[in-house]
């Protein structure tokens, strides 16, 4: 009964949300403790600093990033398979957007690799990639939502697009808040004395500090914003199954007997399994 309704790839998405949630609050904790960071409202990327706690935060950052890689590629293929003939106009979307997610993901590993008080501007640059280019991965799935959902009126599908429209909306307000407002913490902030550990240990008083806390807030909720986006595509998912099929093929050089199975390499074979209900 479980195996039914749970078999498929919709856990995919899950493990992804799980895996992130854990990165945070294990390095947060860690990061806390050790007299690293403040407890009130740190940068995501402050949390994974410094030993040890950014040993724990690139190995799962990474993986998260490989699990983003793996979610927009299938996301690409589900959307290929239903639209095959492009009736709703959505292939080229789908291939922009999959482009964009990629650079998502690429940027989420740079972040991961490379930590802001050794290799700031690297570090920021991959942010700003991560996060730029998964809103606008999110705008472009809101639009292949909505054409796909054409003529539909189930009201399950009209709430999955109304949901993406609105984290998205609010993804990209947090965006910009969290630019707008690291600015002007930078910029208001006592540079007397500075270095990396004064950066992550913004106190009541300090040049700047309310502006820190709307910037790191924004960023905070932008990171939640991501992850449920990425968890609408749950049920969906729950519609793909990935087969792997292995074939022996003959290869001259073993010599083998004419009668014996064909020897080979595999072939990973992906499948998408489609319901009545189609893809949104």
């Amino acid at each position: 009964m479980g195996c039914g309704r749970w078999c498929g790839l919709g856990l995919l998405p899950v493990v992804l949300i799980t895996t992130l949630a854990l990165s945070f609050l294990t390095t947060y904790i860690i990061a806390w403790k050790e007299g690293h960071i403040e407890a009130a409202f740190p940068y995501i990327s402050d949390t994974g600093a410094d030993p040890p706690e950014s040993c724990i935060f690139t190995l799962m950052l990474s993986l998260c990033a490989f699990l983003v890689f793996c979610i927009v590629f299938l996301r690409y293929k589900q959307v290929a398979e239903y639209n095959k003939q492009d009736v709703l106009r959505v292939l080229s979307l789908n291939s922009w957007s999959s482009a964009l997610g990629y650079l998502a993901a690429f940027g989420m590993l740079v972040v991961a690799s490379f930590q802001e008080v050794y290799v700031g501007v690297v570090h920021l640059t991959g942010a700003m990639i991560t996060f730029g280019c998964g809103v606008a991965y999110g705008c472009l799935q809101c639009i292949m939502t909505y054409r796909m959902q054409a003529g539909q009126q189930a009201l399950q599908r009209n709430s999955l697009f109304i949901c993406r429209v609105v984290t998205c909306v609010l993804s990209a307000l947090s965006f910009v808040s969290t630019a707008v407002f690291m600015a002007v913490a930078k910029n208001e902030m006592n540079v007397t004395d500075y270095n990396h550990n004064e950066s992550m240990h913004w106190k009541r008083g300090d040049g700047g500090y309310g502006a820190h806390l709307a910037s790191a807030a924004s960023e905070w909720l932008m990171g939640f914003l991501f992850a449920i986006f990425f968890l609408t595509f749950f049920k969906e998912f729950q519609r793909i199954s990935l087969d792997v099929h292995v074939r022996l093929r003959l290869h001259e050089e073993f010599h083998f007997a004419a009668d014996r199975q064909p020897l080979n390499e595999g072939i990973m074979h992906d499948r998408a399994v489609q319901d009545d209900d189609g893809v949104w």
